[in-house]
């Protein structure tokens, strides 16, 4: 069973602070460090950061999104930095969406499933170290190969059963993101060879500020239609509906007033750390391999880090 702590892409975090975090995880016996990517820092600077700073830590990115990098350019990424780490390098995959693809980045977010597949299934083959030829929908690379001889492991983000069951094919790790614990044995059969992991988030106080920043956690993930669905599927039907509402209308306050307290409570912890012991004790239990405490990136999120790395 392993603990390991996921810092979000979310998050302003300065990169000049990585090195000192990343050597107190590991010091603190923590299994793997992973580096969220969205609109603010490249996931695989910061793990490059790391893996000069540390000797055993596992480094993953959780996660990058295959829309803004070509399997090609993710293959040369996840070589370089398993070079670079002796091996101890993830490569944390997934769709994201389409405010951040599309919206942000300005790329069309179009058939997300069979992008992954695609993605996936062109990575075995740079993986391979062998010169290949490949028409695909998306990309079409001639005579390609990868000479640098290092490969990763690799890991997909996914929330359906779907995209869960294409990760157990293609991939060694399946992420998942803001499932409750009861939910979560219902899924595990699909995953099937690949390892189990669970994305956590978590703000480490009770007071009124540390509710608001773990409401505007789940408001923002209540901005994505793919996140409504999950919400939904776990039964906050009336919640989902309002947030996109709310953010159809801009109103981020109202997304927040959307988040209930239950959903809070199921999907992560709001509490001190023996509170989020038990959490991960319970998924761990189900059959999860690796549980990925996520500091919550609102609110004091350089404080929330401590408080986890620090007291955990």
């Amino acid at each position: 069973m392993k603990t390991s702590v996921m810092l979000s892409g979310n998050g302003d975090l300065s990169s000049t602070l990585i090195a000192s975090i990343s050597q107190k995880v590991e010091e603190r016996g923590f299994y793997a460090l992973w580096f969220g990517e969205t609109t603010l820092r490249d996931a695989g600077v910061l793990a490059g950061i790391a893996a000069f700073v540390t000797k055993k830590l596992v480094l993953g990115t959780s996660i990058i999104n295959v829309f803004t990098r070509t399997p090609g350019q993710l293959a040369m990424l996840g070589a370089t930095l398993s070079e670079l780490s002796g091996g101890r390098f993830t490569l944390g995959l997934g769709v994201s969406t389409p405010s951040i693809v599309q919206g942000w980045h300005g790329v069309n977010y179009e058939r997300p499933l069979k992008r992954m597949e695609e993605t996936l299934k062109l990575l075995k083959k740079y993986f391979s170290f062998e010169r290949f030829n490949y028409q695909g929908e998306f990309f079409s690379p001639t005579n390609a190969r990868l000479k640098l001889r290092s490969s990763p492991r690799i890991a997909v983000a996914a929330l359906n059963p779907k995209m869960i069951q294409l990760a157990s094919q293609h991939a060694d790790q399946v992420i998942l993101n803001l499932y409750p614990v009861e939910k979560v044995k219902y899924v595990l059969p699909l995953t099937k060879s690949a390892e189990s992991s669970v994305m956590l988030y978590c703000v480490i106080a009770s007071d009124e500020k540390a509710l608001d920043a773990a409401k505007e956690l789940l408001a923002f993930y209540g901005s994505s239609q793919a996140y409504a669905r999950l919400f939904a599927s776990f039964g906050f039907s009336e919640e989902a509906k309002a947030m996109l509402n709310a953010w159809e209308r801009k109103d981020r306050e109202g997304a927040k007033r959307a988040v209930t307290q239950k959903m809070v409570e199921d999907l992560m912890v709001l509490g001190d750390i023996k509170l989020l012991r038990d959490r991960v004790k319970q998924y761990h239990e189900v059959g999860i391999s690796e549980v990925l405490i996520a500091p919550s990136p609102f609110g004091d999120f350089l404080g929330n880090i401590k408080a986890v790395v620090e007291n955990y």
